[in-house]
Formats: structure tokens, sequence, C-alpha cells
């Protein structure tokens, strides 16, 4: 069987040499047809599960922070919730079920799913949501934007400190395979570093794609927040190396079969907070999802599932029902596990004069 994406990318080389890589993740990734996303992903059965596809606990907590912001907002007649990255509607889904619960808000809620893929676009309109091919065409937002696990996967270029100088990976080839070479780190690579240094021996990510994503946020929001959630690092923080999930494992090769597997890194949380406020956003965080989702009242939602499962153990058979409770607390104990995704880092944007967002708070004995 050919690998008609992998031709390609070699024929490209072979005509103007190495790529960078971020251009080589743009193909992997994006390639209409033969791109990872071209594909659904995400999910039990895909190459990667997601928090919301993990407990619809995420979502349901979720919904308490769009309630918060609604109320911030003075309950307004519209909310717009735009969701970048929408895949399957998982999310979405969980978040609309979860504010049903308040009539008001419910029909206040305007949902749009912002996914690249005309595929995915299809599916989330098939599911009764507004779907739109990016940001840049979502404008005057009042309301909330939410990023899932979108960053990571934003194009970026590789930098590496290589005996006191910088260098670029990039992608070339030899002997009809995918290969990282090492040469002058391009404009856009610098650019986005913004002056800071690598340690001895660091490789750091550096995405302008990501940065973009940022301002087109700031954009996009006329009054509200925006929630990004990702694996990222901070300041003193090293980065990680970049990897790939496929079938639900960690892959170290990510230049092996361009297209058959999700590429991605650790977000550089101190660059995009800066973005964000040089955009003229506040920034909050970041926190991790562990200490987001116990401010939004993780512990309340569990509190209501076990009372459920109690309940159903002491119904002549319902011991199916109570096994079932028991293992859906159990995956929700997943989402803040500081070993699993808990590890996860939250960054909240908001416009001028709102307060910070419960999510951005942390770790309360009491969430909203």
């Amino acid at each position: 069987m050919g690998h008609p994406l992998m031709d390609r990318l070699l024929a490209r080389i072979a005509e103007g040499g190495p790529m960078t890589f971020a251009e080589y993740m743009e193909a992997a990734l994006y390639d209409p047809e033969e791109g990872f996303y071209a594909r659904p992903p995400v999910g039990e059965n895909g190459h990667y599960a997601t928090s919301p596809h993990v407990s619809p606990a995420f979502g349901a907590l979720l919904g308490r922070q769009v309630a918060q912001v609604w109320d911030v907002l003075g309950r307004p007649e519209r909310l717009d919730v735009v969701e970048i990255g929408a895949g399957d509607g998982t999310l979405a889904a969980q978040i609309l079920e979860a504010t049903a619960a308040v009539p008001e808000l419910g029909s206040a809620i305007r949902y749009v799913g912002v996914e690249r893929s005309a595929g995915a676009r299809a599916a989330l309109e098939r599911r009764g949501l507004q779907a739109a091919a990016s940001l840049g065409a979502v404008r005057g937002v009042r309301g909330c934007i939410l990023a899932n696990e979108v960053l990571d996967n934003a194009p970026f270029h590789r930098l590496r400190e290589r005996d006191g100088t910088v260098v670029e990976v990039l992608v070339g080839a030899d002997d009809g395979r995918l290969v990282e070479v090492e040469g002058k780190p391009t404009d856009r690579a610098v650019e986005a570093l913004a002056g800071r240094s690598l340690r001895p021996g660091e490789e750091r990510p550096v995405s302008p794609a990501g940065l973009r994503l940022v301002r087109q946020i700031a954009e996009g929001l006329e009054r509200g927040y925006a929630l990004v959630f990702d694996y990222g690092f901070g300041a003193g923080e090293r980065p990680g190396p970049v990897h790939g999930y496929r079938d639900q494992r960690v892959t170290a090769d990510v230049l092996e079969e361009p297209g058959s597997r999700d590429i991605t890194a650790a977000v550089d949380l101190e660059s995009i907070a800066a973005e964000a406020r040089a955009s003229g956003l506040r920034v909050w965080g970041p926190v991790t999802q562990r200490e987001a989702l116990l401010g939004l009242g993780f512990r309340t939602w569990m509190q209501g599932l076990r009372s459920r499962q109690t309940q159903a153990q002491l119904t002549p058979g319902g011991w199916r029902e109570a096994g079932r409770l028991y293992s859906e607390r159990n995956r929700a104990s997943i989402l803040v596990d500081p070993d699993k995704l808990g590890s996860l880092r939250l960054l909240a944007f908001g416009t001028d004069g709102l307060p910070p967002p419960a999510a951005a708070l942390g770790d309360r004995e009491t969430g909203c």
C-alpha cells in the first residue's frame, strides 16, 4: 500500500530542501485528505481520549463555569459559547445538557464549534450545532471561548541549543525516509522565541500558529472569557519531548508514516500568556486541571454520584446501576489525578473589568 502524503513530502524536500517542523506538522495533521485530523481520531475507539471522553464530569463542571459567565455578564438573553477544536461534539453535548437544567440559561446559549475539517463540521451540524471553519470567522463573542487540548496541536518550530548556539530542527530526507536535520533558525521561529534563552542541550517548541490563535481569541472576544486547557510548561520548567499518539499509545517517532499519528508537545504557557496580555486581555493562571475542576465543584459532583450509587445499592436489582456509577466515579477521578489528566494546565483570559472566572481561582472547599 502506498503512502501518497509521504511521497508528496519527499518530493517537496527534493525540490526545495528541508522544511521546518511546523510545515511538516501542518501537512501531517491537517492535510485535507490524508492528515491525521481528516479522520475522527478522538474517543475511546480513537487514537487518544481527551477529558470529555473520559468522563462527563468535565463537561458538567464546565457547564457550571458557563453559568457563572452568564451571571457575571448580567444574564443576557444570548450567551455565546465557542469551542475551538470541537471534534465530535462530545464536550458540547455535555455542556448543553448541564446548562439545560436552568431553562433560561439553556435557551440563551448559542454554541458554535470551530473545526478545520469539513467532515468534522458536517458531523457537528448533524448534531444540531453551528460550525465554523476558523475562529477568525467568529466575531463579537459575548460569553466564552473554550479550547481543550488545542494549542498543543498548533504547528510549532523546534529550536535546540547546540554547543552554545541555537539551531532549528528541520525535516529532511534520507534514502526515502524522513529524518531530522539541523539548520539555521528561521526568522519566524526566532521571532516566536521572543528573546528567551535556551538551557544547554534544551529543545523548545515555539509556535507562531499558537500565538496567532491567541490573537484571534482576543479579536473575537467582545466581552467575556476564554478558557484554555492544555499540557504545558511554565517559566523554569523544561518543555519535555515532542511525541505522538497512535492507538492509545505514546510514540517517539513522529516522522514515520505522516498522517498516521497525532503530533504534540507541551505548550509554552509563558509565551501564550504574554501574547494574550499584549493583545489586551487579562490573564489568570496557569492552574492545574485538578485545581480548576475542584474550584468548579468537583467534590460536590462526586458526592452526588456517590449518593446515587448508595441509593442504587439499596434498591432491589440495583446492583447493575450501582456498578455503573462506581465505574463512572473511577473514570471521573482521572480528571483530577495529578499523574493523569489532572496535570493539564488552565490559562484563563478575560476582557477588561471582569472578575476572575471560578475555574482560575483553583481549589476551594466550595465550588461555584
